[in-house]
């Protein structure tokens, strides 16, 4: 038994799962998952994950309400001032006051929680909050795993299907820009200038299509503003769905030159946008601060702190101040560098775990000083770890290999709710959370008595 073996924790149809070994030693590499390797080329698992119909409606209730306090903070500390609220939790840049004034836009039920499952449940480490969200195309490995017979008949015996991240998001941006559910906008897919693709979007462009929208991917330059409508080319776009990030058009000097074209027709009601750049600033890490710190309870009621204690860890913007550590107040810079191996210090805007630093993996001299550089910067939080719980995946072959594996989960939230979503991580690895990269395995998620017509 490998270390990581005290670790395991495995729900019912997990287990149930893993005692078929036909159904829970799927070969991956095999035609049926030829689609979704082709976009996505890491390794995948050799079975789904399952959450229990218990699970799923705990996530349900837990990650819309958190993403409903989240988009509440403006009003709630704020007294609604947006701009306040952005730069308190660490947007910078001059443009941020015209950019947000050009691109704005109320929230929208949509994000993905960063999971970690702990023996006392899911603890949400991160929430993304933004339409230039990826892995929505997550639903088409579930599909694959339903074309092999071994797999679909345990699915059928124990009651498990999937929700399509995809789709939900779909039916979620015809809501958020005034569409009834069987219109199809002509949708613009647009990324930034300067930003590289982080992934791959042909897929989501297969599934959208399969869906009957017709969409095209461009650049924010690309966008053409005539006296009938916002063009890209010869093409008339109904819907802008935006795939790039405020914090590549804050470091963009020429960004209000390149949002014109689309905030007039905007503004002109020559198309919708989804979703607005406003949409990014609940993602930053501080907003997970600001509901942790008790010097905010007054604004919540008590089923909302009882929310917080129970879905997040402990976390705080790092700076030289007291705080309250286990009903107790300290200095926060001293509790941090005393209790090193049960911490994390992760930069306040940021994306992909880059720049994240796991106390337990560097050396004290590394923590101490990247401590008090981020207290100099005012610009990172701290976050207490999650003892993550794994589970057991068996690769196809004889003899069969065995591995046990740390899981992060990523859940959607949509106008629906908890909308799908995948899992990634490493076999027979100690918790780390940094920066994966394309080494870690991907899987996805079938779900206990789960409605699936939107599939």
């Amino acid at each position: 038994m490998n270390d990581l073996a005290a670790l395991r924790l495995e729900n019912g149809p997990t287990a149930e799962l893993l005692d078929d070994p036909e159904a829970a030693r799927t070969d991956t590499t095999t035609a049926p998952f030829d689609r979704f390797r082709a976009w996505f080329p890491r390794p995948v698992l050799s079975r789904p994950t399952v959450l229990t119909h218990d699970e799923s409606l705990s996530l349900d209730a837990d990650l819309t309400g958190l993403l409903g306090l989240l988009q509440s903070l403006p009003e709630r500390l704020f007294g609604g001032d947006l701009l306040a609220f952005a730069r308190a939790v660490g947007w910078r840049g001059a443009l941020l006051p015209e950019v947000l004034s050009l691109a704005g836009g109320a929230p929208v039920p949509l994000g993905r929680a960063d999971l970690v499952r702990s023996p006392e449940g899911f603890k949400t480490v991160e929430f993304n909050t933004s339409s230039s969200l990826g892995s929505f195309e997550f639903g088409e490995l579930c599909r694959a795993f339903l074309s092999v017979p071994s797999f679909a008949r345990f699915a059928e015996r124990e009651n498990l299907g999937y929700v399509d991240p995809l789709a939900h998001m779909a039916d979620t941006l015809l809501s958020a820009t005034g569409h009834l559910p069987g219109q199809r906008p002509v949708i613009a897919v647009t990324r930034w200038v300067t930003a590289g693709v982080a992934v791959n979007p042909s897929l989501f462009v297969d599934l959208m299509r399969d869906l009957g929208f017709r969409v095209v991917v461009c650049t924010i330059d690309q966008l053409a503003q005539r006296k009938d409508g916002l063009y890209v080319g010869d093409l008339r776009i109904d819907v802008v769905h935006r795939a790039f990030l405020l914090q590549n058009v804050l470091a963009t000097e020429n960004a209000l030159e390149l949002l014109a074209p689309l905030a007039r027709a905007r503004d002109a009601g020559q198309v919708r946008l989804f979703t607005g750049l406003a949409a990014d600033l609940y993602g930053a890490k501080a907003c997970l601060a600001l509901l942790s710190d008790p010097r905010h309870e007054d604004a919540f009621t008590q089923e909302e702190r009882t929310l917080v204690a129970r879905a997040l860890p402990w976390t705080r913007r790092l700076a030289d101040e007291p705080t309250v550590v286990d009903g107790r107040t300290e200095s926060l810079v001293d509790h941090v560098l005393a209790h090193q191996d049960d911490l994390l210090l992760k930069p306040g805007i940021g994306n992909a775990g880059r720049g994240v630093m796991a106390g337990w993996l560097v050396s004290g001299e590394e923590w101490a000083s990247a401590v008090r550089s981020a207290v100099s910067t005012n610009d990172h939080v701290v976050q207490r770890r999650v003892e993550s719980a794994g589970e057991r995946f068996v690769a196809p072959g004889e003899p069969p290999v065995a591995a046990d594996y740390l899981l992060h989960w990523g859940l959607f939230v949509t106008a629906a709710g908890l909308s799908g979503g995948f899992v990634k991580g490493l076999p027979d690895t100690p918790q780390d959370v940094r920066f994966l990269g394309d080494g870690s395995h991907v899987g996805c998620i079938f779900q206990q008595h789960v409605d699936t017509t939107r599939n």
